[in-house]
């Protein structure tokens, strides 16, 4: 298995073009970079990686969960539709993972048909092989990523940086990810 250096030296951290479409179809470009956060229950921030706009979130997900799994002991990978790939599946279970990880219809004409039927939660839980019992509430917790990027934009900071190097730029939101990460920390013992 390589390390994570090996992984990550793959990654453009160099300033990039990114686009994707929101949930209502317009497509967003950003310029610059963006941050890979791997979270737990309650918010908290274990890693992070910065990477160019244009890097691809799937491309990180493999040395994330790695980097993760060296730091704390955890038994689910829960992942949106961006992460659906077999490789990630598999380097989670070689994890001693449980990937729970949504459907991405774009990936097959067969799989996007399927999907088109699959509207109802339960249809979605048995053809991803899901029991109903405690991995509905994991499969449900996927939003905890977007939490923290709320978190870090809206509450510490970081919605807008003016640095122009990667380096300076990723040292301000390591701050706020230390930021959150105490203040989440600290939620748990009040």
């Amino acid at each position: 298995m390589k390390t994570t250096e090996e992984m990550l030296s793959l990654v453009s951290h160099d300033c990039g073009v990114g686009m994707k479409k929101n949930s209502k179809g317009y497509k967003e470009v950003w310029i610059g970079g963006k941050l890979h956060i791997g979270v737990v229950d309650g918010d908290i921030p274990i890693s992070a990686i910065y990477s160019g706009a244009n890097t691809h979130d799937s491309s990180v997900a493999l040395p994330l969960m790695k980097e993760i799994s060296e730091k704390v002991t955890y038994l689910y990978d829960l992942q949106d539709a961006a992460y659906d790939a077999d490789i990630i599946r598999d380097y989670s279970t070689r994890l001693n993972h449980k990937p729970l990880i949504d459907i991405n219809p774009k990936n097959s004409q067969a799989l996007k048909e399927k999907t088109e039927l699959i509207k109802d939660e339960k249809k979605k839980f048995k053809y991803l092989n899901i029991r109903q019992s405690s991995y509905t509430h994991h499969y449900n917790q996927r939003s905890m990523v977007e939490r923290v990027n709320k978190y870090l934009k809206d509450d510490f900071g970081c919605n807008t940086i003016y640095y122009q190097e990667a380096t300076k730029v990723a040292s301000v939101l390591s701050f706020g990810i230390l930021s959150i990460c105490i203040h989440q920390s600290l939620k748990l013992i009040i």
